[in-house]
């Protein structure tokens, strides 16, 4: 975990470690299926009012190689699309069978409120569990700011040459020197671990 002070406010903005994504995902892993489904939600760059929004229907097969991508409609920047993950479509595809859901029905259909007390009780429970007071500051905003630092960092590293404009557009950050700014100011943090061990493989360290 990667902590850093809010510029105006107090307390710190949290950029979690792969490893730490998954603990967060496996406390709830079978409990809470909408919990797990609306922290990797918002682990794959949505905002609290578009995990809200959420359907079925929403999810697209992009190939022939299990690549999924979900639509985000209505978002602050209008509808996009965004690449997910086969095992957060699959999620979505068991619970929509065992709740007996409609294709356009949302998925998670709680207030932001009911969002906001999932992960107060979550973070306090790991921060208790694993003897880390970081823990206390994570709030869903702070998983689409994981989300953006880990793909940014993780299609630059691999030399995708417009890695910035591709994260902007999957994440719904308008493409003007505002959006750009606000982007890098508020959403682009530190080098995530696994880049960071993946870079030093480059270096000549014993």
């Amino acid at each position: 975990m990667q902590a850093r002070p809010y510029p105006s406010k107090s307390g710190k903005r949290l950029w979690l470690s792969r490893d730490e994504q998954n603990k967060l995902l496996s406390l709830i892993e079978d409990e809470y299926p909408r919990r797990h489904i609306a922290f990797d939600l918002a682990l794959h760059g949505l905002r609290s009012d578009e995990v809200r929004n959420v359907e079925p229907r929403h999810f697209e097969r992009l190939n022939d190689q299990g690549k999924w991508r979900l639509t985000v409609p209505n978002g602050k920047t209008g509808t996009r699309d965004t690449p997910v993950s086969k095992s957060l479509r699959e999620r979505v595809k068991y619970l929509k069978s065992a709740a007996r859901m409609r294709a356009d029905e949302a998925v998670v259909d709680v207030s932001t409120r009911s969002l906001r007390d999932w992960i107060v009780e979550a973070r306090e429970e790991l921060a208790n569990d694993l003897d880390d007071d970081r823990w206390h500051d994570l709030g869903m905003h702070d998983l689409r700011r994981t989300w953006a630092t880990d793909t940014f960092y993780s299609l630059a590293f691999e030399g995708v040459p417009i890695a910035e404009e591709l994260t902007m557009a999957w994440g719904g950050w308008a493409m003007t020197d505002s959006g750009r700014e606000t982007f890098r100011r508020n959403y682009l943090g530190p080098v995530p671990d696994h880049v960071t061990s993946r870079a030093m493989a480059h270096l000549p360290l014993e």
